[in-house]
């Protein structure tokens, strides 16, 4: 049994102005798959809820004028040295939602651009995010669309360049930044979901290394037995040579480690409460 506090907060708002104090959604960042910024590590790759998005201890200021001004304190969890905090500055133009955002993420400055907007029955989404750490530069960059085929089909497309990775040749060591728990650099993973029924949804995710090239395949079903009550049932697929990512292993000895997650079938329930 796995339980998590997800939700509470406390909100206050007088005309354009919010302050939000507590566990909430932090809205920095366009990815739906990948993250390039955030405080801590979301959701794994492996497991995307699209429609319960994880959250993060926070304090947010939220001003809605002709631009609209978030400024975050998000404090430092395990292992992280100093604070994190986040400022967002978002306007439209020309029908696209674009955002400057600037801050403190795991230990180290960024500076990043996000723009957002429907094209044609589409949403298309971009990031690019700069990082200072331990006097070198890094580079995030992120890619996506969003499209819905029918009332019961929609489906996500994200590239995603990883600049804190390795082209290969990996090693067992820790995450550099732990927002994006990856070993190599380039990545696209897919992400389609079914409306079987109302009460009954199915979902394919895909997440592949472009350059090893291997792939971890997740197929689960989700089941509503009431409005806080769901059956979740799945499988996890990888695919790969010894050496790659999702499929192999690494040379250390002893032991040998492995790198992708194991093919696995599994029921869980979840409640939300």
């Amino acid at each position: 049994i796995v339980g998590r506090l997800d939700r509470f907060f406390a909100q206050f708002q007088l005309g354009d102005v919010q302050w939000i104090i507590g566990k909430q959604v932090i809205a920095t960042g366009v990815g739906q798959i990948f993250t390039a910024v955030s405080q801590v590590q979301r959701y794994m790759f492996d497991f995307i809820d699209p429609e319960f998005p994880k959250t993060e201890d926070a304090v947010s200021f939220i001003w809605s004028g002709p631009l609209q001004l978030e400024a975050r304190f998000l404090p430092k969890v395990a292992e992280q040295k100093e604070q994190n905090f986040h400022i967002r500055v978002k306007g439209n133009k020309s029908n696209f939602d674009v955002a400057l955002t600037s801050g403190r993420s795991d230990d180290k400055f960024y500076l990043g651009l996000e723009s957002a907007g429907n094209i044609g029955d589409g949403l298309i989404r971009s990031e690019l995010v700069g990082y200072q750490a331990l006097e070198k530069k890094y580079l995030q960059g992120l890619l996506g669309f969003d499209y819905v085929f029918s009332p019961k089909w929609s489906g996500k497309l994200e590239l995603f360049y990883n600049g804190f990775g390795r082209n290969q040749n990996y090693v067992f060591e820790n995450f550099l930044h732990r927002t994006a728990p990856f070993r190599g650099q380039w990545y696209g993973a897919l992400l389609l979901s079914w409306e079987i029924h109302p009460l009954l949804k199915a979902h394919w995710l895909s997440v592949v290394n472009l350059q090893d090239p291997s792939t971890l395949t997740h197929l689960y079903f989700n089941y509503s037995l009431s409005h806080n009550l769901d059956v979740l049932v799945g499988q996890f697929f990888n695919a790969g040579n010894e050496k790659s990512e999702f499929g192999g292993r690494l040379l250390v000895s002893p032991p040998n480690f492995e790198l992708g997650a194991p093919n696995i079938t599994y029921a869980a329930v979840r409640w939300y409460y």
